[in-house]
């Protein structure tokens, strides 16, 4: 048998020389265009690992990827204890983070050192009297306790907000939701005290909603706006903070539900089918399936996660979103959610489900997105360990930061501290990077809490 020798052919561009040759003409792309390195995470050197025949290949500059972009990412927090999930920060520096809920005796937490966390405001609240309904098996309890915090946020009074499931993970699976009551949005000031308490109605968040993430605009009566992630219910829910009454939007558009084909490649490894504390096996840019498939799907591609990452833009105009399973990338002007379906807006529901604009491919699946002042959507792209950011002005996703470390990046809370400086907080899950437990600090850290500075 013959041996088969890889060889790569390098392309090498040529500047013609003479100024009357046909092949004098200005190059493409025009002047004025960035320079490849300024935007992409590329250099040009000669490649150590190169293998030639002919010595003259040696300084031969090829472009290689760098693996980072962007500004100095800073880490700031190690989890060692529970995966996180979402990230809220305060002027003040105070940082709150959410966890799943299994065995975890909490989760909402906030950081009380570069390695510890510790329930928030306090182990009560982080206690409810029990999971599961003794009385509707599968289901879970209605209480004003903590069940499962998805999402922490911090508004702009400072304010902490926690979005709570109701669906907590027992044996193995996640309980239905007690509504009213289980499903809450539960806002406190920064010294713990609670001061508002938001449920939803049966028909608003249902049994088996996931409601996800949620953005605030405190401007006039006041709204926040959820999203529910659960393939069975994809839609938006906007709540009047001023009244307490809430509503559903989009239900099942194509804004907000998953892509049955999407398909995503992460860090080239391949996530085992179990929970997120799996180990994973390594293989080179191999597609993630889910095993076993969710019914009715002959194969899972991916978990048919809805709507889930959301932001608000800077002037409260529009809401951003996309679903997890999905490169796709959507808004809604506000004014249409505002509007509660009903015999008083008959055509509210299906006009704002005419007013979606759909602005294109993200180049990633998103999971998380936050707003700056300035206008940008910043989303966690877990496909290119990066966070990109959409820029409204130009209508394009840029490139803001990657680095190898950023492994499924997760909520993000944009915070101006009160000195002044400004950053991108993020979470990484590490869910692709995931490794098998060694004993207490000995072992990587599960995850990883960063935060680069905003230019």
């Amino acid at each position: 048998m013959t041996l088969l020798l890889p060889f790569i052919l390098w392309a090498v561009a040529a500047v013609a020389q003479s100024n009357d040759s046909v092949f004098d003409f200005p190059e493409f792309p025009p002047a004025g265009t960035p320079d490849p390195n300024s935007t992409l995470a590329n250099s040009a050197a000669p490649n150590p690992y190169n293998v030639y025949e002919d010595p003259g290949l040696a300084q031969a500059a090829i472009h290689f990827d760098t693996g980072s972009y962007g500004p100095t990412l800073e880490l700031i927090h190690a989890y060692y204890t529970y995966w996180p999930v979402g990230v809220g920060v305060a002027s003040t520096g105070q940082v709150f983070t959410t966890f799943p809920r299994g065995n975890e005796t909490y989760t909402l937490a906030t950081f009380t050192s570069t390695t510890t966390e510790a329930p928030w405001p306090d182990q009560e609240w982080n206690t409810p009297p029990a999971f599961a309904n003794a009385s509707s098996p599968g289901y879970s309890v209605a209480t004003d306790k903590f069940l499962l915090v998805q999402s922490v946020v911090v508004d702009g009074l400072d304010r902490v907000w926690a979005l709570d499931t109701g669906r907590p993970e027992v044996n193995g699976s996640y309980l239905l939701a007690a509504v009213p009551g289980g499903p809450k949005l539960v806002g406190f000031y920064l010294n713990g005290t609670n001061f508002a308490t938001y449920t939803f109605p049966a028909d608003v968040v249902y049994a088996d909603s996931s409601i996800n993430d949620v953005r605030f605009d405190l401007r006039g009566e006041g709204y926040a706006y959820i999203t529910d992630s659960s393939p069975n219910r994809p839609g938006l829910v906007v709540l009047n903070l001023a009244t307490g009454q809430s509503w559903r939007h989009l239900d099942g558009h194509p804004s907000v539900s998953p892509d049955t084909g999407f398909v995503p490649v992460y860090d080239g490894g391949m996530l085992s089918p179990r929970r997120r504390l799996a180990t994973r096996i390594m293989f080179s840019s191999v597609p993630f399936y889910l095993y076993p498939v969710t019914s009715p799907y002959a194969i899972n591609n991916f978990g048919l996660y809805a709507a889930d990452g959301i932001a608000l833009s800077s002037d409260g105009q529009y809401l951003y979103f996309a679903p997890l399973a999905s490169r796709q990338f959507w808004r809604i002007p506000t004014s249409y959610l505002k509007v509660e379906p009903g015999p008083d807006y008959p055509y509210a529901y299906m006009r704002a489900k005419q007013a979606v604009e759909h602005l294109g491919e993200s180049g990633s699946n998103a999971d998380g997105m936050e707003t700056d002042s300035s206008g940008y959507i910043y989303a966690g792209a877990p496909e290119h360990n990066a966070v990109t950011r959409y820029n409204p002005t130009t209508g394009i996703v840029e490139p803001f930061i990657r680095d190898p470390a950023i492994q499924w990046p997760d909520t993000l809370s944009v915070a101006t501290l009160q000195n002044g400086s400004s950053y991108v907080y993020f979470t990484c899950n590490q869910y692709v990077l995931s490794l098998a437990p060694l004993p207490a600090l000995d072992r990587p850290a599960h995850s990883l809490e960063t935060r680069p500075h905003l230019c």
